[in-house]
């Protein structure tokens, strides 16, 4: 699943900031996972909506 707009502006501009370590997206549910340098939020996920939440949020 291609990314939604909301999300590709935010992995766009983490990629920009040469924040984004590592990213993968789950086909099935349009989330992304990434790994950023960011020691607030270092693994995060993307909802389709463009919310970034940490991986507890998601059951």
């Amino acid at each position: 699943m291609e990314p939604t707009e909301a999300q590709y502006l935010i992995i766009n501009a983490l990629e920009t900031l040469e924040l984004l370590e590592w990213r993968l997206c789950d086909e099935e549910t349009g989330r992304w996972r990434i790994h950023t340098l960011s020691p607030v939020l270092p693994i995060a996920i993307i909802l389709p909506n463009g919310d970034i939440v940490p991986p507890e949020w998601i059951l």
